[in-house]
């Protein structure tokens, strides 16, 4: 941090938050959401870079958060490198924040190459294990980013006690801090009654909506989830029931003949990427998410807020979100047995369902509101900077 000459009055901190902006999905959420908490603290200066235009440069600018877009598509590396760095070296923030593996590449260069400000990334999951090409290449970025990292890096923030962890003993020299997710509850409300969205979405009242949020990605998990319904409507009783597919990603022509081959084509729907999905939420009697890992996921956090039973995974920083049989019924990943019986328990009892919906509200309320999360963002900022405080 710098002081002004006039009256030894300390300016604000400079942060500028670097993202992809190709994606809208729970770690764009999560940047946006804590952007906006953190604009109550006068003693920062927010603004944005991104790579790409889109959904999250959007909800930036709706928010009054500065935001510059550097088009990837339209340079080569070296040009973009060279943008990156000249847009630095003009605001000159004294931390850049980043938020995946290319901006914690592309961050970190081009701030040694403008002025050298604190770098602090945040990891919002962890690498996945993909196969043949792909794999070879989230290797290769891997390494080199742990490698830049390891030479650059102040702060890394993880999102879960898992995460956090792995990075404190991949980065030994850096501040490492575990900062989870948090939600606006204030803003996590659906805007139509469930009744008229359904009507909507030509879904009976009763019938019973197994739903899900999430990009279409392999550690998503969302064939066991396909695998799983089919399970659940074998051994339900007649009543309708319907599985709910939110988000879009790679594997949707894959999850699509995946529920062909188990003679789900009618039952299943694919509702791609969509800007209502509080009121979407609010449609389904369960919330699924079958993932393989993931840190602190915001569809788990909303679901909790909209008062919908969840299913989940045992994986990652799930258990340290949920208490199993309290706030949701966890089970182990890539079991569709076991996932469809969770399900069969919880849309068999209404009771178990109030209960589940009251006690995850209220955790959600007390422990992961984006209040809390900013204010200890905001203390992570003031100890990196040059001054030990804001």
């Amino acid at each position: 941090m710098t002081s002004n000459d006039r009256g030894g009055k300390r300016s604000p901190v400079r942060v500028c938050h670097f993202a992809s902006g190709d994606l809208w999905a729970g770690a764009e959420v999560q940047v946006v959401t804590l952007l906006g908490a953190l604009k109550q603290f006068p003693d920062l200066e927010l603004s944005a870079l991104l790579l790409n235009g889109g959904r999250l440069a959007d909800e930036f600018t709706l928010r009054g958060i500065p935001v510059t877009v550097c088009h990837e598509s339209r340079l080569g590396i070296a040009r973009l490198l060279c943008a990156v760095t000249d847009h630095l070296r003009e605001i000159r923030p004294h931390i850049v924040h980043s938020h995946r593996y290319k901006e914690h590449i592309l961050g970190a260069l081009a701030g040694k190459l403008s002025h050298n400000p604190v770098t602090v990334q945040t990891y919002h999951g962890l690498e996945e294990n993909l196969p043949g090409w792909a794999g070879f290449k989230m290797s290769l970025y891997n390494g080199i980013n742990v490698a830049v990292g390891k030479a650059t890096a102040d702060g890394i923030v993880g999102v879960s006690s898992e995460i956090t962890n792995i990075l404190q003993g991949r980065y030994p020299s850096a501040d490492v801090r575990c900062i989870r997710n948090g939600i606006d509850l204030a803003r996590v409300v659906p805007t139509l009654e469930r009744s008229a969205m359904r009507a909507q979405l030509g879904i009976a009242p009763d019938t019973f909506v197994v739903g899900t949020v999430g990009r279409l990605m392999p550690i998503k998990g969302f064939e066991y989830l396909i695998k799983a319904f089919a399970q659940f409507r074998r051994q339900r009783s007649p009543q309708e029931s319907k599985l709910v597919i939110l988000g879009d990603g790679p594997l949707r022509a894959a999850l699509g003949h995946c529920a062909e081959s188990h003679g789900l084509s009618r039952d299943v729907e694919f509702l791609g990427m969509r800007t209502d999905v509080y009121n979407l939420m609010r449609v389904f009697d369960v919330f699924a998410l079958p993932s393989l890992h993931e840190g602190v996921p915001m569809a788990l956090l909303e679901a909790m807020a909209l008062g919908v039973p969840i299913v989940a995974s045992r994986v990652g920083g799930i258990p340290e979100i949920l208490e199993d049989s309290r706030e949701a019924v966890l089970v182990p990943a890539k079991d569709p047995e076991a996932l469809a019986r969770a399900i069969r328990v919880i849309a068999g009892s209404s009771d178990l369902r109030a209960e589940l919906i009251r006690a995850a509200r209220a955790r959600v309320e007390t422990q992961f509101s984006i209040q809390s999360s900013a204010a200890k963002m905001r203390e992570m900022y003031c100890s990196l900077s040059d001054t030990g405080g804001c």
